[in-house]
C-alpha cells in the first residue's frame, strides 16, 4: 500500500522541520554562549531555522525550486511561519490559563501549541506558501 500524497509531504515537512529545530537549537546555543543575549540569539537562529526550512522544503517537498519564483515564496512562508509561532503561544496559553493543571506540567500545554501550530504551518505551506504560480 502506498502512503497518499499528503502522507508523503507531511513526512517529509516534519523531517525538514526536525532539521530546522536542530539548526535553531545549535545556533541559538552557540550565540548565547558567545555571549549575544537571549532575544538577539533567538532572532539570528529562527532566521536560519526558517531559512533552511523553506529552502529544504522548496527543493525537496513541495518541489517548487523550478516553478515558483523564490522571492515571493520565501516572503509567503515567512508570513506562514510568523503566524504560526502566533497560533503556537496563543493555543499554549490558552491551555494555560483554560485547563486546570496545566500550570504545573506546562509541557503538555506547550505540546499542544505546537500540534496545532504545524498543522498550520503545514498547511500554509502545502496551499499557499508553495503554491505554484
Amino acid at each position: 500500500m502506498t502512503a497518499s500524497p499528503t502522507r508523503t509531504l507531511l513526512a517529509g515537512f516534519l523531517s525538514v522541520g526536525a532539521l530546522g529545530f536542530l539548526l535553531d537549537v545549535s545556533v541559538f546555543q552557540a550565540l548565547f554562549m558567545a555571549g549575544y543575549g537571549p532575544i538577539a540569539s533567538r532572532i539570528v537562529s529562527a532566521g536560519a531555522a526558517i531559512t533552511l526550512t523553506w529552502y529544504m522544503n522548496r527543493r525537496h517537498v513541495f518541489r517548487t525550486a523550478q516553478t515558483s519564483r523564490s522571492g515571493p515564496e520565501y516572503a509567503r512562508y515567512l508570513v506562514i511561519q510568523s503566524a504560526g509561532l502566533v497560533v503556537n503561544f496563543g493555543v499554549y496559553l490558552a491551555l494555560l490559563n483554560g485547563v486546570q493543571g496545566l500550570r504545573e506540567v506546562p509541557v503538555v500545554a506547550l505540546c499542544g501549541g505546537a500540534l496545532v501550530a504545524i498543522t498550520f504551518n503545514f498547511l500554509g505551506a502545502r496551499y499557499w506558501a508553495f503554491r505554484t504560480e
